[in-house]
């Protein structure tokens, strides 16, 4: 019997691992906004299906922003479809599929793998079983941690059901850089309460150092299984520039708002500290707020907006431009001010490939392009003030969560606007371009070089 010919019109569109993962981001969104949209999920009123997407994307993309109170607006069972989506948002759908293939006994492809990486942001395939394996170790073990400290603060103020309840749901949270909270006013509600603010933040600042530094650190200082002497590059830079970012951050939120009787005005000194040190780690991408942003003096705006900006570590639940693009961008500038050839990283003995500089400044200026079209587009759309419309794309983009307070003033455009900037900003920029244009073979023709005049 003859086979019919191959009809390569029929043949089903192939994903590369970007197009898969962004597929998959979609699905978890369509599914989260179904059940958000059930009448079992809502509380004190129906909901606009636009409200319910707006919240799931919020949740996959662990951002925070949310047009509806999560603790007043969404039951019991509503609060636990937001507590699944941004667990897997932080996991990430590959993640989950490869610790799902373990369990069943079957083994990843070459495809998988890929897309694996992709999510992960892995440089390579091999290990990436180990690597996922210990990824949804060191995120539960830290969860569970977080979720014990927060209880013994929690349970004897709200109660065990209750307590319990808020302490799982602002551990997975914070870890996950989500920043949704079932207070009103979020982390303001324990203002003076440094047992539940202190491990908030340490869950904030683990979640933002990225699973590759977290494994590294673990391995070296608890486990002691490392060879050598010499910390990892990556390791040094991301440790380094959020030690640094953290500091200069509370100093600064302090310097500006010590005077500001609306946010730490009037709290005693120790308290102000504290407060400025809860929101120096907000903008790792994590969206609590523990002072009404709202009234923030204007560089305080402008500082957290820097901050939100820059995000945290790379292959982690944070947003942003990451700290590796930012200190690479940094030291190509200085090398190129200096007159230098190679590109060093400081003090670290170690240079940067021209490649890696190329994909810093790309990423840097296509971030910088959605956060400006986002704005205008905002800006065209809305009749509020530019400044919070410029807060709320730039922490849209970074996935951080803070806003202004005008989340839930916008219009269905502008709400799906700051959806789609949210995906973009969870997915990455380069990610989404991947998506979209296919990458070409490198051309072996080699063209005249021409010397422009720059500057």
């Amino acid at each position: 019997m003859v086979s019919p010919p191959h009809l390569p019109g029929l043949r089903p569109p192939r994903l590369n691992p970007a197009q898969l993962v962004l597929v998959a981001f979609l699905s978890f969104i369509a599914v989260g906004t179904g059940l958000l949209a059930l009448p079992i999920s809502h509380a004190g009123g129906p909901h606009a299906l636009v409200d319910d997407l707006f919240n799931a994307t919020s949740a996959v993309c662990v951002t925070g922003l949310s047009t509806l109170d999560p603790g007043t607006r969404y039951s019991l069972f509503g609060q636990v479809v937001l507590l699944g989506l941004f667990q897997i948002g932080g996991l990430g759908y590959m993640t989950l599929f490869t610790l799902s293939m373990l369990l069943v006994g079957k083994r990843l492809s070459i495809r998988d793998r890929l897309a694996v990486g992709q999510v992960t942001e892995q440089p390579g395939i091999g290990g990436l079983v180990r690597f996922i394996r210990n990824v949804a170790r060191l995120t539960f073990l830290f969860e569970a941690i977080g979720f014990v400290l927060l209880a013994v603060t929690m349970v004897p103020e709200l109660g065990w059901r209750r307590g319990l309840f808020n302490a799982l749901f602002h551990a997975v949270s914070a870890f996950n850089n989500a920043g949704f909270s079932l207070m009103s006013d979020s982390l303001m509600h324990w203002q003076h309460q440094p047992a539940v603010l202190l491990p908030i933040c340490g869950l904030i600042i683990l979640g933002g150092l990225g699973y590759n530094v977290n494994q590294e650190w673990v391995r070296r200082l608890v486990l002691r299984r490392s060879a050598s002497h010499r910390w990892d590059t990556l390791m040094a830079i991301i440790l380094a520039s959020t030690a640094t970012l953290l500091l200069v951050g509370t100093g600064l939120f302090w310097y500006f708002e010590a005077a500001n009787p609306r946010t730490l005005g009037g709290l005693p000194v120790t308290t102000q500290l504290l407060n400025a040190f809860v929101m120096a780690v907000q903008p790792r991408t994590a969206g609590f707020n523990s002072v009404d942003t709202a009234s923030l003096t204007a560089p305080t705006m402008m500082m957290t907006m820097v901050l939100m900006f820059l995000g945290a570590g790379p292959g982690g639940t944070s947003g942003g431009i990451k700290l590796t693009t930012a200190v690479i961008t940094l030291a190509a500038i200085l090398a190129t001010v200096r007159g230098q050839e190679q590109v060093p990283l400081f003090s670290l003995r170690r240079v940067v490939s021209e490649q890696q500089v190329r994909k810093a400044f790309t990423v840097m200026a296509v971030s910088l392009g959605v956060v400006v079209g986002s704005t205008m587009v905002l800006a065209s759309l809305e009749p509020l003030p530019f400044l919070p419309l410029l807060f709320e794309a730039v922490s849209a983009f970074s996935t951080t969560g803070l806003s202004l307070g005008i989340t839930s003033q916008l219009s269905v455009a502008g709400k799906l606007v700051i959806v789609a900037t949210m995906l973009v900003g969870r997915l990455g920029v380069l990610a989404i371009l991947v998506s979209i244009v296919a990458p070409r073979r490198p051309s072996r023709i080699h063209y005249m070089e021409d010397p422009l005049l720059i500057g």
